[in-house]
């Protein structure tokens, strides 16, 4: 049994700032006593439910006075491993393309997609689509849908082929090895429709994804299409944005041949990758191409707005019904992308090449346990910008661009992950955490010297508390906003904004956009928008707040924002004289009204020619089963 804390004249020291502790919990309760030395000084609190099972866990915080501060017992996450010493296999090419002067294609090809919600063993919820032919390159061939052959342009079709040719697979070959080659036609197959506008009976709409199903040659139609390809939105234009895509659901196939066809267990594929590790997978590609950040920066900003919300760890987001959560999977990305910054280039091609999957999978790549690794994911999370540094980098290990989680990416503006303030008055602080997220608190030091808090939750939760002392001498931010009445008119507000711990600061940006992201939020809903520093400047006066100021702003238009369509973040960035970013955030409610402000059934693409097919489901055949979990799309 772990000891009693420790009451010494050393426990000031053991809480000196900037040191991370990890506190031990026991039946779901942790009470430690931090020292507060000096005016202004804070300490950061993340309380953690590690617990697989989704939640939601009720979780109580309360911080009080204390007499003197302990030395608390600590917790043991296991291993903390250094980058592990074994080789990384070199990658295999199976591709489409590995063959020369592969026989031109079909000009017209028949394939299935599943568009309706139900079984995915029944045949009567798949469509037929005839694709057509539209471009031929080297390694890649691209259909369109009949219906939607006059929407494609042809420089959409001329950049899918480019972008594959010259950039994703080459890359891919290199690092990974290449998707396998399923029908043997010497070309990776694309195919653009309208359809994935209105997948789950129109509950559903994406810009692209892959059906593992399809490179099982086992399976048959409609179930699947026996072809090794992606699925494209017959909306998407020629820009970075498609050349993003292309690399995200191709990496998708290639970790499915490295990891299942690679792997197989007897006469069948092994098992697929969890789906919250294939998605931080892809996403992490993109950044190593670095052609767009538009798939990413709104889901890292939904995660961001609300950690507690959304779960790292999920198997299957379609059993879970979190197929569009953007918030869970800003969370993988930056989860894995910590992993990698940590442990190197090559934690990608092991994750992706070996056999395991899920927890265990990166266990095994990093040589650390879970909890560790989600202990120090989620503290850094919160100290990234925070000390004057240049901003998160990937790009010395080969994955990606610099990416600070307190400053722009795009159009829209990070103010790191959002955390509340609780004062030492003893009334406590409530929430409900998802299994597997992070909750941020903050709380102010105590004139006595010391602050007790304590941490309540269900023990089933799996809590896991880290104290991390911040220290005195930081700027804090405050942030309020009121709605300016006017209805049915673009929303307007006003803010207010207070520097409180005597630090003055040179404002960057004020930010708004929807604390939850529509279905396709580059194009359907709120748009974010954010005022520069210049707009800052015209809003308030001047982007200069004084030590213990308070700016009043103008009205402030918030652009691009409809009426009524849900609830809105809004964020404010600043700087201090060390290069130190600060944030402070508010919630503005913007009230849906009775119809919802996405449209949850978008108008039905054409139908396309011919019956749909009355095909038996022989799920023998299917691979005992398993076309239920590889006919969902992996977008």
């Amino acid at each position: 049994m772990p000891a009693e804390p420790t009451r010494s004249p050393s426990a000031e020291a053991f809480w000196a700032a900037g040191m991370a502790r990890p506190i031990a919990v026991r039946e779901g309760r942790a009470t430690f006593r931090v020292a507060t030395p000096g005016a202004g000084s804070e300490t950061l609190v993340v309380v953690s439910a590690l617990a697989r099972s989704p939640g939601p866990y009720p979780i109580r915080l309360v911080a009080r006075p204390a007499r003197r501060a302990e030395i608390p017992v600590l917790a043991d996450d296991g291993r903390r491993g250094e980058v592990p010493s074994q080789a990384v296999a070199p990658p295999r090419d199976d591709s489409a393309g590995s063959a020369a002067n592969p026989p031109m294609p079909p000009p017209i090809r028949e394939f299935h997609i599943m568009v309706r919600e139900g079984d995915p063993g029944s045949p009567s919820n798949y469509v037929p689509v005839r694709g057509v032919l539209r471009g031929v390159g080297r390694h890649v061939q691209v259909y369109v849908a009949g219906e939607d052959v006059p929407r494609v342009a042809r420089g959409a079709l001329e950049e899918a082929i480019a972008t594959f040719d010259d950039r994703v697979l080459p890359a891919a070959r290199d690092r990974f090895g290449s998707a396998r080659d399923v029908d043997g036609d010497g070309r990776f197959t694309i195919l653009f429709s309208s359809w994935l506008d209105a997948l789950g009976g129109g509950r559903h709409a994406v810009d692209g994804f892959v059906r593992v199903a399809d490179l099982d040659a086992a399976v048959p139609a409609p179930f699947g299409n026996r072809c090794d390809m992606m699925y494209l939105n017959a909306g998407l234009q020629a820009g970075p944005y498609l050349r993003t895509i292309i690399a995200h659901e191709y990496m998708h196939a290639v970790v499915y041949t490295r990891k299942s066809l690679d792997h197989p267990r007897g006469d069948q594929p092994g098992p697929e990758e969890e789906g919250w590790l294939d998605e931080a997978m892809a996403h992490l590609v993109e950044d190593g191409h670095g052609f767009s950040a538009g798939n990413i920066d709104y889901r890292v900003g939904a995660y961001l707005s609300d950690p507690e919300r959304y779960r790292l760890v999920v198997d299957d987001y379609f059993a879970a019904d979190l197929f569009r959560s953007h918030g869970c999977r800003g969370c993988t990305y930056l989860f894995l992308r910590w992993c990698v910054e940590r442990y190197g280039p090559d934690l990608l091609t092991r994750l992706a090449t070996s056999g395991r999957r899920g927890v265990p999978n990166i266990e095994a790549a990093t040589g650390s346990s879970f909890a560790s690794l989600f202990r120090r994911w989620s503290v850094a999370m919160f100290l990234d910008s925070l000390d004057g540094r240049d901003p998160s980098t990937l790009q010395g290990v080969g994955v990606g661009q610099p990416m600070s989680l307190r400053g722009p990416v795009d159009d829209r503006e990070l103010a790191g992950p959002r955390y509340r303030r609780v004062d030492t008055d003893g009334r406590p602080h409530r929430w409900e955490a998802a299994g597997t997220s992070c909750h941020y608190v903050v709380v102010p030091g105590d004139p006595g010297g010391a602050v007790e808090i304590e941490v309540q939750g269900p023990p089933g939760a799996c809590l896991q508390v880290t104290a991390l002392p911040l220290g005195s001498g930081h700027a804090r931010l405050g942030l309020e906003v009121s709605r300016l009445s006017r209805p049915g008119a673009v929303p307007s507000i006003r803010a207010r904004i207070t520097e409180e711990h005597g630090v003055p600061i040179r404002l960057s940006a004020l930010s708004w956009e929807p604390l939850i992201p529509g279905p396709r939020p580059r194009v359907d809903g709120p748009r974010p928008g954010r005022l520069d520093m210049l707009g800052v400047a015209s809003a308030f006066g001047t982007s200069a707040l004084e030590a213990h100021g308070r700016l009043d702003s103008g009205e402030i238009r918030l652009d691009g924002v409809p009426a009524g369509s849900g609830p809105l973040a809004i964020k404010v960035v600043g700087t201090d004289a060390g290069g130190r970013r600060v944030s402070a955030w508010a919630e503005l409610e913007n009230a849906a009204p009775a119809t919802a402000a996405f449209p949850r059934n978008p108008p039905r693409p054409p139908a396309s020619t011919g019956p749909i097919l009355g095909v038996a489901a022989d799920l023998g055949a299917i691979r005992a089963g398993k076309a239920v979990d590889r006919a969902r799309p992996r977008p």
